[in-house]
C-alpha cells in the first residue's frame, strides 16, 4: 500500500503552507439544521429501481431505530451521506463552485468540507460568507488546523493543551453556538503522519481542551470527528492518538488509489477502502460511525475505463460496510501532482450514477433535479 500524498491547504484567497491535515485548496462549508435535511433528489437514473434501502442501522446500537431520520449527531440510519471537497480559490467562488458540480452530477451534495487555521483572520474564523450562503441544505464539515497559514507556522499541540489558544477556542465555540445548527468539526486529521516528533499524548490533550472549551461555552451542536490517514501500515499508531469515546462522535479516514502517480498496483474501490474499515471494526471502534473524509483514485494508464469503474463500484461496496455513513470525494490535485479529479472518459457520469443509488438518498430530501434547482 502506498503512503498518503502531500495535500496542501489554501486560505480564502491564496494558497497556504502545508499543515498536518494535508488536504488541499479551500472547499465549501455548509451547515444543516437539526432534523431538517432538504437535500435534492438523486435523479431518475437506473439505480432508482434497485432493491429497497437496507434496514436502519446505527453503529453501537443493538436495536434498529424505528426511523431513517438522521440522529442529532448527523448519523443517517439508512445508507450514507454523499459529499465532495470542491476546490475553489476564494470565498467568492464557494457558491458557484458547489452549484456547478451539482449541476454536473444532477443532485445536491449532502456534505462538503472546508478548512480553517487558528488565526483570527478570515482564514481562521468560522463561518465565511460563502459557507453561510450554502448552509441551508448541506451539512458542514469544518476542519480546524493547528497552524497559522499566513505565517507558515505550525502550532505545537502542547501549547494548545497548555491554554495558550483558549481565546481562539472560546471565540470559535461562540460562533458555532450562535450559528445553532449541527456542524461536523475535526481537529488536525491525519495526525498519524506527523513528522515533527510530537507526542501523541499532547495531541490528545489539545483535542480534549478544544472539545471541553466548546462544551463549556454551550456549543453542543458541534459534532466531533476524529480522523487518521487510513494508510494501513500506520495502523499501529492510531490508538495512541485516540482521545476516548466520550470525545469522538465520528471516525474518519482518507483512502486513495494512487496507482500510476506512485507506480503502484491498481486497487479497485473495495481494495482501497476495506482494510482500514475492517481494522477499526475489529479493534474496538465498531460503535462509532465512520466516514471517508477524503477519497479518490488516479487514472490507470493501461485501462481508460478503470477510473469510471472504480466510482461505479461504490454503492455495492458501501452496502457491505454499513458503519461507513459518509463518503466525501476529494476532487482535486495533491501537492505531489496526483490527480484525483473526476476527469476522464465516463468518470463524472459514473460518479453521478453512484450518487443516484438509493443508498445515498436520505429521507426528507427535497424532490427535483439539481440542475433545475441551482440553475
Amino acid at each position: 500500500m502506498i503512503q498518503p500524498g502531500n495535500r496542501k491547504r489554501a486560505g480564502a484567497a491564496a494558497k497556504s503552507p502545508a499543515s498536518r491535515w494535508l488536504l488541499a485548496t479551500l472547499a465549501v462549508v455548509l451547515v444543516v439544521a437539526a432534523g431538517v435535511y432538504a437535500l435534492v433528489s438523486r435523479g431518475g437514473g437506473s439505480n432508482e429501481a434497485a432493491a429497497p434501502p437496507p434496514p436502519p442501522t446505527i453503529p453501537g446500537e443493538s436495536t434498529p431505530p424505528a426511523s431513517c431520520a438522521p440522529t442529532d449527531k448527523l448519523v443517517p440510519p439508512c445508507g450514507a451521506w454523499w459529499g465532495m471537497h470542491v476546490p475553489v480559490s476564494s470565498d467568492a467562488e464557494l457558491v458557484s463552485g458547489v452549484e456547478g458540480i451539482e449541476k454536473q452530477i444532477g443532485r445536491k451534495l449532502d456534505v462538503t468540507i472546508s478548512y480553517h487555521d487558528m488565526s483570527d483572520s478570515e482564514a481562521g474564523r468560522f463561518f465565511r460568507d460563502g459557507e453561510v450562503a450554502l448552509s441551508s441544505d448541506r451539512i458542514t464539515f469544518l476542519g480546524w488546523e493547528s497552524s497559522i497559514w499566513s505565517d507558515n507556522l505550525d502550532i505545537p499541540w502542547r501549547e494548545i493543551a497548555a491554554g495558550y489558544y483558549d481565546q481562539a477556542i472560546t471565540d470559535q465555540a461562540t460562533r458555532v453556538k450562535e450559528y445553532g445548527k449541527p456542524v461536523l468539526v475535526g481537529f488536525d486529521g491525519e495526525k498519524d503522519r506527523d513528522e515533527t516528533g510530537q507526542d501523541p499524548k499532547d495531541y490528545i490533550a489539545a483535542y480534549k481542551r478544544i472539545v471541553d472549551g466548546f462544551r463549556r461555552e454551550g456549543a453542543t451542536n458541534a459534532v466531533w470527528v476524529w480522523g487518521v490517514t487510513g494508510y494501513y501500515p500506520f495502523r499501529d499508531r492510531w490508538k495512541a492518538y485516540y482521545p476516548g469515546d466520550e470525545y469522538v462522535d465520528w471516525i474518519s479516514y482518507d483512502p486513495y488509489n494512487f496507482a500510476s502517480c506512485r507506480n503502484a498496483s491498481w486497487q479497485n474501490f473495495e481494495e482501497t477502502v476495506r482494510p482500514t474499515y475492517d481494522w477499526f471494526q475489529e479493534n474496538g471502534f465498531a460503535g462509532k460511525p465512520m466516514m471517508l473524509a477524503e477519497y479518490g483514485t488516479e487514472s490507470d494508464k493501461g485501462d481508460s475505463s478503470a477510473r469510471a469503474d472504480w466510482y461505479r463500484d461504490i454503492p455495492n461496496v458501501a452496502k457491505t460496510m454499513p458503519n461507513l455513513k459518509a463518503f466525501i470525494q476529494w476532487n482535486n490535485v495533491d501537492g505531489d501532482s496526483c490527480d484525483f479529479r473526476l476527469t476522464g472518459s465516463g468518470v463524472m457520469e459514473a460518479f453521478a450514477e453512484a450518487g443516484r443509488d438509493p443508498y445515498f438518498k436520505q429521507p426528507g430530501a427535497a424532490q427535483g433535479d439539481a440542475a433545475q434547482a441551482t440553475g
